[in-house]
Order: structure tokens, then sequence, then C-alpha cells
């Protein structure tokens, strides 16, 4: 994965707070630290958009038509799998 330097402004207390869980190991290192939380945030916001863009998509006529279709599709195949996989 390719790094690149950022600067960033933080409040004192998530640095010191950052920099304790370092000290007990339990974080790698501070900017480790930090992109495990940001990777974390981005997930989240990830998460976030996609519940927004299926509420608009249940509203769409055209994307519940075919995601039906490919249910129905699928469900031929489903009815000859007993159990799981």
């Amino acid at each position: 994965m390719q790094m690149v330097k950022s600067t960033v402004n933080i409040p004192v207390k998530l640095k010191e707070e950052l920099n304790k869980y370092v000290k007990l190991n339990m974080v790698p290192s501070f900017s480790s630290g930090v992109n495990m939380a940001i990777e974390a945030y981005l997930k989240e916001l990830r998460r976030i958009e996609y519940d927004r863009q299926m509420a608009e998509a249940a509203h769409d006529r055209d994307f519940i038509e075919r995601t039906m279709d490919c249910q129905n599709e699928i469900s031929e195949y489903e009815s000859g799998v007993a159990g799981e996989w």
C-alpha cells in the first residue's frame, strides 16, 4: 500500500489517548492507530451510504422488478439444494 504524508490537527486528548494505547502495545504506532481509525470511520460511512442507496432503490420500480426477476430465476436452482452448501 502506498502511503502519503499528511498533516492533521487533532485534539490533544485524542492524541494522548492514542499514545497511551501505543505504549500498552495495543496499537503498533500512532500512525497505525490513526489509519485504523480512519478505516473504521470510512467503513461506517460506506455502510450509511449503502443503506441510503438501498432506501432509494426500494422506491425504484425498475430496480424492484429486476431484483424480483433475478430472485425468481435463482429460486429454481435453490429449490434443488438441501441445507447449506
